[in-house]
This record gives C-alpha cells, structure tokens and sequence, in this order.
C-alpha cells in the first residue's frame, strides 16, 4: 500500500499558505512528508516582502528560522495546484483577513482539492467563509471561533471531512502527516 500512495501524489503540487509567526512544526514535518512522497510542496506568501523572508514563530525575535515565499497568492489560482495546507502558529490570524488569501482559499474549497489545516490554521478557513456545516478540529484557544463559524468541533487528534483535514496540533502531526499523504494519494486515483 505505502508504494501505491507514494506514487498516487508524484509530482502533486501543494501550496503551503505562510505568514510571519508560523509554527516551524507544522510547516515542516507535514512538508516533509509530502515531499518524501512525491509532491512538490510550494511556499506561498502574502506580500512582496515574503519574498525575501518569513519568520518562523521562534525568528520572530532573533531565531534565524525563516523561508521564502516562492510564489505570491495573489497570483495563485486553485488551477496551479492539487492541494493546501495551512500551518498554524501566529501566522494564521495575521493572513486570515487577506481578500486574495480567502479567494484561494474558497477557490481550492469549491474545486474539492484536498485542504490540510493545523492548529490555528483553521482561522483562515473560517475567514474564507468556508466552514459553516463541516466537521473539524483545531487548536484548543479556536474552539469558539470554529462552533462560532458554524462549524462542528471535535476533539480528536484528526477530523477528516470530505476533502478537508484539520488537525489541533503539534502533538498530532506524525498522525496530520500520513493523513494528508493518504487523502492527497486517494485522489490521485484514475
């Protein structure tokens, strides 16, 4: 079974949405196992600044902690990639209120792609307007946001919904990883 999902997401392109104050964690480890996969697992910024650096939650002091944002996501199209995944940490609430962040994210809702978020990821989902009816979890001081949303909370490590994934947090993202490999491979099938 590992061979097959493997070669279900060679070459998926996956958009990784970051801001200043993400959780290293959360970026890494899930892009890791995406990229061990197969997929390419492309970072995407909000601003011209994103460019040159993204501070990670623990660069937001003096940690060298940063990457940059290969493309910017008011120029992503839910076209150019298979699936997103949206790390928590600070970042989620300073992108969420961005117009061009929730267009892509309603944009790659409404075309069912695979949509991974951990921990305060599932603030972004929530600005895009896109989670009232659907089952999800997230990062414990969110809880209200999510019910307040209209969403249904569960406090489970993994709540898999459709083509959703959400996850509420650093503790659950050995599980997070191989749940976003395994939904991205399924829907590789002919």
């Amino acid at each position: 079974l590992g061979a097959m999902q493997q070669g279900g997401i060679e070459g998926k392109r996956v958009a990784a949405l970051v801001g200043d104050g993400f959780e290293e964690a959360e970026l890494e480890q899930p892009r890791r196992a995406l990229e061990t996969a197969g997929a390419i697992v492309t970072i995407v910024g909000v601003n011209e600044r994103a460019r040159q650096r993204i501070r990670g939650k623990r660069g937001l002091d003096e940690s060298p902690v940063a990457v940059r944002a290969e493309e910017l996501v008011v120029d992503c199209t839910a076209e150019d990639f298979d699936a997103l995944l949206i790390p928590g940490g600070q970042s989620p609430d300073s992108i969420r209120t961005d117009h061009d962040v929730q267009r892509f994210v309603r944009e790659i809702d409404t075309a069912k792609k695979p949509l991974f978020a951990i921990g305060h990821g599932a603030q972004v989902l929530i600005s895009a307007q896109v989670s009232r009816g659907r089952m999800m979890t997230g990062s414990a001081s969110i809880i209200d946001d999510i019910r307040n949303a209209g969403a249904l909370y569960r406090e489970q490590p993994i709540v898999q919904d459709g083509h959703w994934v959400t996850a509420r947090g650093i503790a659950d993202l050995a599980q997070f990883s191989r749940s976003i490999v395994e939904r991205l491979a399924s829907t590789a099938a002919p």
